[in-house]
């Protein structure tokens, strides 16, 4: 039995961190499942009506495939795939639109393709890459 993962609550739902609608690819990848009771999922508090909340569960998953996937610069389908713990035609979903190095796939663009194209930066973060971008 599943439970909330914030409060603990017996009955849940699956929340999709990155929405079906941001990259419907993800729709059944499990790394990309929060489960959570009625009142963390559809609530005040919740994901869907706090961008706070939103973001704070897009990075600790952006932050978590950062730990998943470190170590090496490129990964292949099969590294993938036992990284994630999917099938081989999950892989191929994610990896479909992104460019292949004879080492295989580039960490970046794997990571950015599981977070539906975008990277979640505090604001100081995007200070500091603005200005890594302005004096490189």
């Amino acid at each position: 039995m599943k439970y909330c993962q914030i409060c603990g609550g017996e009955k849940v739902e699956i929340h999709h961190i990155i929405f079906r609608s941001e990259a419907s690819y993800l729709a059944n990848l499990p790394i990309n499942f929060k489960y959570l009771c009625f009142k963390c999922h559809r609530g005040k508090k919740s994901p869907h009506f706090s961008k706070e909340v939103d973001f704070k569960f897009k990075r600790e998953l952006q932050d978590k495939l950062y730990n998943i996937f470190k170590g090496k610069k490129y990964y292949g389908e099969e590294d993938i795939k036992n990284l994630l713990n999917i099938s081989i035609s999950e892989v191929l979903r994610v990896v479909n639109p992104l460019k292949i190095y004879k080492e295989g796939y580039y960490i970046e663009d794997i990571i950015l393709r599981l977070l539906g194209g975008r990277l979640y930066l505090e604001p100081y973060e995007v200070e500091i890459k603005n200005l890594m971008e302005k004096f490189m």
